[in-house]
């Protein structure tokens, strides 16, 4: 299984969150922009986190998951 986002921005999935501001896209700010909820949410659509320089290697709920009371 990809954690990657078909229908969502592959640019800021694999580049992080950075990549809107570091290229001039032309979609930024746009209702057009597959990149919008990613940037709001900090993740995909597959809940997987994408930080500043792209997807995290754990989701918040997989570390949670590890701790023990």
């Amino acid at each position: 299984m990809t954690k990657i986002s078909h229908d969502e921005c592959m640019g800021v999935q694999m580049l992080g969150t950075r990549h809107c501001t570091s290229i001039n896209c032309k979609w930024q700010g746009l209702t057009a922009c597959q990149g919008r909820n990613i940037i709001l949410t900090g993740k995909n659509s597959k809940g997987f986190v994408i930080g500043p320089t792209g997807l995290a290697e754990e989701t918040e709920e997989k570390k949670n998951s590890h701790c023990h009371p």
